[in-house]
């Protein structure tokens, strides 16, 4: 199973070369094989890729990101066609049970939360659980009094501080926004080697957004990687995203969580994670879902 996550950056030039891939710098040339990579995040717009490379990339279901002038991811590279029976798959996404999908996103919210009360616990930031619990216990199916909204306000201040607001231009948002969009990339990724489209979603339903399901199938590993990234900065001096830092954090795919009663690393997780919630929605049986949850290891 692949298991490298490779991040480009300063290179001149990227190609293929048999089942290699080769990185072409100034003084040097590094050379992977294919079958090892799971995630290539292209972080220098210089850089020459060969579109050769691009079409077996996509060919293997190889996750591929591209950075933009500010470093910040800004889109990936997917393929139209990962599953043979896709047309099938579609028809029945579009008239998936609704009850259903209203239960999923019941319970990705409430693992979502559960998730957030572990990380506050791995940090030793205690006063907010009791109130967080609540917040799960009240909830009501489909969540319509928005728990995950008020619960995520709470959360965020108590893990980064009273000051923290989510979109403020900084290097805790700069660094959460880098990670969830790779796991998001990931997880559409995963959707469409099911398949499915990632853009119909089952809560998330905005016509602007492509990644609508990756967003509704994300909620449960955004505290996992809060918590990553808190541990990150906090052993940082660094006040914005440098090349070490955004290398920690791409690491982030490779940390251990725990599902299915033994630890596996993420971006192993993401892909039985998505087919156990497929295989619900296909057939209504709860026992099927399984959900990432932070290690107390």
């Amino acid at each position: 199973m692949a298991f490298r996550t490779i991040y480009i950056e300063k290179a001149l030039r990227v190609r293929l070369d048999l089942n290699n891939i080769v990185v072409n710098y100034e003084d040097d040339n590094y050379t992977i094989n294919l079958d090892e990579i799971n995630t290539i995040i292209f972080d220098d717009p210089r850089c020459r890729v060969s579109l050769r490379l691009l079409a077996t990339l996509c060919e293997l279901g190889i996750n591929v990101i591209f950075n933009d002038s500010s470093h910040m991811p800004i889109g990936s590279l997917q393929t139209l066609y990962n599953h043979a029976r896709a047309p099938k798959k579609i028809k029945n996404q579009i008239i998936w049970d609704k009850n259903s999908q209203i239960y999923l996103w019941t319970e990705l919210v409430k693992h979502k939360i559960k998730n957030q009360i572990l990380t506050l616990k791995k940090v030793e930031k205690t006063e907010k659980l009791e109130l967080l619990n609540t917040m799960i216990d009240e909830m009501i199916l489909g969540d319509l009094t928005n728990k995950e909204g008020i619960a995520s306000r709470v959360y965020f201040k108590e893990l980064f501080g009273s000051t923290f607001k989510r979109f403020d231009e900084n290097i805790i948002n700069y660094a959460l926004n880098y990670i969830y969009q790779i796991i998001r990339s990931k997880i559409a990724q995963e959707i469409v080697s099911c398949g499915y489209i990632p853009a119909l979603g089952i809560c998330h339903k905005s016509e602007f957004n492509l990644y609508n399901l990756a967003d509704d199938f994300i909620e449960p590993f955004r505290p996992i990687c809060d918590y990553f990234v808190y541990e990150i900065l906090t052993n940082t001096i660094e006040d914005y995203l440098t090349s070490f830092v955004k290398r920690d954090i791409v690491n982030i795919l490779n940390q251990l969580v725990l599902f299915k009663n033994a630890t596996y690393k993420i971006h192993i997780v993401i892909q039985f994670y998505v087919q156990s919630l497929f295989k619900y929605l296909e057939t209504g049986d709860i026992s099927f879902i399984q959900y990432p949850t932070l290690c107390n290891i």
